[in-house]
């Protein structure tokens, strides 16, 4: 965890707490997870969380979960105790769909036989297809039964006259140009063109950890930020007839978000001074950083001097922060769409 991207897992159970009670005061339709939702696949981790989710069930408000590329067939799953770890149980895609059988997969109105892909209608003329990119026979694509499959609910979903709104966990579009292996879906083209066929102009998911979105042609793809790194906040969707707007809300209290900031800056400085000793190199990392994964890239202005400093120090570290300042003067926590 020291050592990653700054997941607050110390006070997770807080967080998912801060998250029930946010979606309670909200009460949307609909709470889509997009995947990721056990740390490393535990068996255990899936039971708990859908437990502490059932409130939401029984107060009216669905909530759909797809797997991500951490929660199925995960080899290592561990408990930790102490200072030590043991390996335990992962859900297979059965295992999966059984444990989160009433967030979604239960009552779908169409489900693929060869992945946890499925299709939910939220509203007669609004349907949600949610498409699993993380099965082991291709971990990071879209099956080509799948591909068939989704284009059968695109088709029907088109004569229905009802609109279509993607989830996958990885991203269709490339966010940041140092990233591609490993968090663009890797045929991500083909699902691009089927969108593109039957008019599904806003796809949603996560994955990246950070708050963002792109754009390209007639497609606008949301990243919400991962709940348990700063600053612990959902994003919340209101729909129209011609579009809608996204917004996003903290989902834990000013204390718990802080202790969050503290602990991811206190990782981005660690791993700066690993690499230089320089004070202000380590703390314009620290300052990217935490603006980039909250998407708030407005705060920050781009230093030239300091770029140049941390290629001389590491390369690698300084073409990632240059990546990050392409977004420089952008805030992706308010978007407008058009369908």
């Amino acid at each position: 965890v020291e050592n990653a991207d700054g997941k607050f897992m110390p006070r997770i159970a807080e967080i998912v707490d801060g998250l029930v009670q946010k979606a309670l005061e909200i009460h949307p339709k609909v709470l889509i997870l997009s995947g990721d939702l056990a740390f490393n696949g535990e068996t255990l981790s899936h039971q708990w969380l859908s437990e502490q989710l059932r409130p939401l069930l029984e107060a009216g408000i669905k909530v759909l979960a797809l797997p991500g590329n951490h929660d199925v067939n995960y080899p290592t799953a561990a408990r930790f105790e102490g200072d030590s770890y043991s390996l335990v149980e992962s859900p297979d895609g059965a295992a999966f769909a059984e444990i989160w059988q009433d967030f979604g997969y239960s009552d779908a109105l169409s489900r693929d036989d060869a992945s946890l892909s499925y299709v939910y209608e939220v509203a007669p003329g609004l349907r949600l297809l949610l498409v699993d990119t993380n099965t082991p026979e291709d971990p990071g694509a879209v099956l080509r039964s799948t591909l068939d499959w989704i284009e059968a609910q695109l088709k029907d979903a088109a004569e229905a006259g009802s609109r279509v709104i993607g989830v996958t966990h990885q991203t269709i579009l490339q966010h940041n140009r140092v990233f591609s292996d490993g968090f663009v879906i890797t045929n991500r083209q083909r699902l691009y063109a089927l969108y593109q066929k039957y008019g599904v102009t806003l796809n949603l998911c996560g994955h990246m950890h950070i708050q963002h979105a792109a754009t390209s042609g007639y497609l606008t793809e949301i990243v919400t930020s991962a709940l348990c790194v700063q600053p612990c906040q959902l994003g919340v969707l209101e729909l129209t007839e011609e579009g809608g707007s996204y917004r996003t809300e903290c989902a834990v209290s000013q204390e718990l978000s802080d202790a969050a900031a503290d602990f991811f800056d206190r990782n981005s400085l660690r791993q700066g001074s690993a690499v230089t000793e320089d004070p202000e190199l380590t703390d314009y990392l620290v300052q990217l950083n935490r603006a980039y994964f909250s998407g708030r890239m407005d705060t920050v202005l781009r230093s030239d001097d300091l770029l140049n400093r941390w290629k001389a120090a590491d390369n690698f570290t300084g073409r990632y922060l240059e990546s990050l300042l392409d977004d420089a003067g952008n805030n992706y926590n308010q978007i407008d769409f058009t369908f």
